[in-house]
């Protein structure tokens, strides 16, 4: 790879003195590599420090139904990874992470993924045709993974877990987990979420926080408030202005849903050590795309920008089928924070970006 190519390519955080985080280290995994696409990656840190990351492998730079779910580990908090190896692939099906990598309360690894099929010729934002959606665990830290559980189908057609901070534990030992799905395919999109036991099956039906028979709602993640209250973000596909709801009875109800500032997908959510809450998202504002950060002191009354992870220029090419985002996030222990997110595509394929991350709050 020429120097002029790897420059690039480099991440590109921007990150204000105001932004509650600095970076301590950027880089892009897994390169020098031949044409590849590396995309929706979910972090896990393990006891001890160790690090595992799970994402989808392809051979184009565009999605394309040739993906595998990779799986990489470090032990030396992201500076050098191993080998990735694949853990879920069948041919002519696009497999991606859904959900992400957790470790249930008996020290078992769950990977929830999906497989779709890619079809450009289809309308909407989401061309694709063909979906099913599971889980694989595995009982040795991710040595080795068990044969795919059965299908997880809690709506018509679409069925996605998403939200990489779930699942919450509740206090008659259920979990909390986020979804959305659709009635038909690529059209009206609900986001709410459903309820496990402790070993992270028999899913119970959907509670909705966001749904409209105008409006499509997908992409939600939710965190525990220092009050006890649940906060959900959702992006909304048509105009693309995120919105959120709260819970006050473990996720049983939700409020109205209402706007927030930005306009945001694949959203996620993470806590600081402030008790502030970190909103990370793939920015739909034209001339910001990337990977934006907002941040709320005030359990989501009001929200804050805080700069991007990834700074796209305009060359990014924001079309259905070929966007950057999936953000995910791990503790490093201390202040110090690990965070990946996929690139937009290039000539080349799109990249996992990763960085460590010092809170200063």
């Amino acid at each position: 790879m020429s120097e002029l190519l790897a420059a690039a390519l480099a991440p590109n955080p921007r990150l204000p003195a105001s932004s509650p985080f600095e970076v301590v280290d950027a880089r892009v995994l897994f390169r020098p590599r031949p044409l590849r696409r590396h995309m929706v990656p979910s972090l896990l840190a393990m006891p001890g420090g160790r690090l595992l990351l799970a994402f989808t492998e392809g051979s184009t730079p565009e999605n394309a139904n040739d993906g595998a779910i990779m799986l990489s580990d470090s032990g030396d908090g992201g500076r050098t990874w191993s080998p990735p190896r694949p853990v879920v692939a069948t041919p002519g099906w696009f497999s991606l992470v859904f959900g992400g990598l957790v470790r249930l309360f008996d020290g078992r690894l769950r990977l929830g993924y999906g497989q779709i099929q890619v079809d450009r010729s289809l309308p909407g934002r989401e061309p694709m045709t063909g979906w099913f959606g599971s889980a694989t665990f595995s009982a040795d830290g991710g040595e080795t993974w068990s044969a795919p559980e059965p299908e997880i189908r809690l709506f018509p057609t679409w069925t996605e877990f998403f939200g990489g901070s779930s699942p919450h534990p509740l206090a008659d030992g259920r979990l909390l987990w986020t979804v959305s799905g659709t009635l038909e395919r690529d059209r009206e999109w609900q986001a709410g979420v459903t309820f496990s036991g402790p070993d992270a099956r028999a899913f119970e039906p959907v509670t909705l926080v966001a749904a409209a028979p105008d409006r499509d709602y997908s992409d939600v993640d939710t965190v525990r408030l220092a009050d006890g209250r649940f906060l959900a973000v959702v992006r909304e596909h048509l105009t693309l202005q995120s919105v959120q709801a709260w819970s006050a009875d473990e996720g049983r109800t939700w409020s109205p849903h209402r706007p927030t500032p930005f306009q945001g997908s694949n959203v996620r959510l993470w806590t600081l050590r402030s008790g502030a809450v970190m909103c990370a998202y793939r920015d739909e504002v034209p001339g910001r795309y990337g990977v934006s950060l907002s941040v709320t002191d005030d359990g989501g009354e009001s929200w804050r920008f805080a700069g991007q992870l990834y700074a796209a220029g305009p060359e990014a090419s924001h079309v259905p089928g070929s966007v950057c985002g999936y953000p995910t996030f791990a503790p490093l222990g201390d202040d110090l924070i690990a965070a990946a997110l996929h690139s937009y595509p290039t000539p080349t394929g799109s990249d996992l970006h990763y960085l460590v991350l010092r809170e200063r709050s």
